[in-house]
């Protein structure tokens, strides 16, 4: 029992720091000066407990019209421009089903959008995750009933203020 104990113990450590090593990255330049005739989206991830206890936890894949633009990891944020439009928005912790969503933007104008937990589940669990993972703002809908209940990370869409505000408190990749 002890050996099969310690070997559960090694996986866990290995699990973890593997983890630890997953790192935020964009695959759009992030120095780029804003265009006028663009809309920015930023793509926000609180630190939460995770990042407040000095970890983080694994990285969640964004996508903006079925296209990877980055993936996150818990205190960071990235931005992408596009035209004025609808896109299709999904993010993807690996761990669980994809949460797929649409935003339509116009030029000139600034999005935030947070990556969270979940909401979906019993008070205090929704609590406990949000307070280890974070996820600020209104909840964007999920493009399917399936999507909403079985994804590990959702988003959620901030005002521009608080959008700025929490911003101010995360790193660039």
């Amino acid at each position: 029992m002890t050996g099969h104990l310690s070997r559960a113990l090694s996986l866990l450590a290995v699990a973890l720091l593997l983890t630890a090593c997953a790192a935020t990255s964009a695959l759009e330049p992030q120095t780029k000066q804003r265009d006028g005739r663009m809309a920015r989206i930023y793509f926000l991830r609180e630190k939460g407990l995770v990042g407040a206890m000095g970890t983080t936890a694994g990285t969640a894949d964004v996508k903006v019209a079925g296209k990877a633009v980055g993936a996150l990891r818990n205190g960071y944020y990235l931005f992408v421009d596009r035209p004025a439009g609808t896109y299709d928005v999904s993010v993807n912790s690996g761990v669980s089903l994809p949460y797929e969503t649409e935003i339509q933007v116009e030029a000139g104008q600034v999005y935030y959008l947070c990556l969270g937990a979940t909401p979906y589940g019993p008070p205090g669990q929704v609590l406990l995750n949000q307070a280890y993972a974070g996820g600020s703002g209104t909840l964007m809908p999920p493009r399917s009933g399936l999507s909403g209940a079985m994804s590990g990370t959702v988003l959620y869409r901030m005002d521009a203020s608080s959008g700025a505000a929490l911003m101010a408190q995360l790193q660039a990749p």
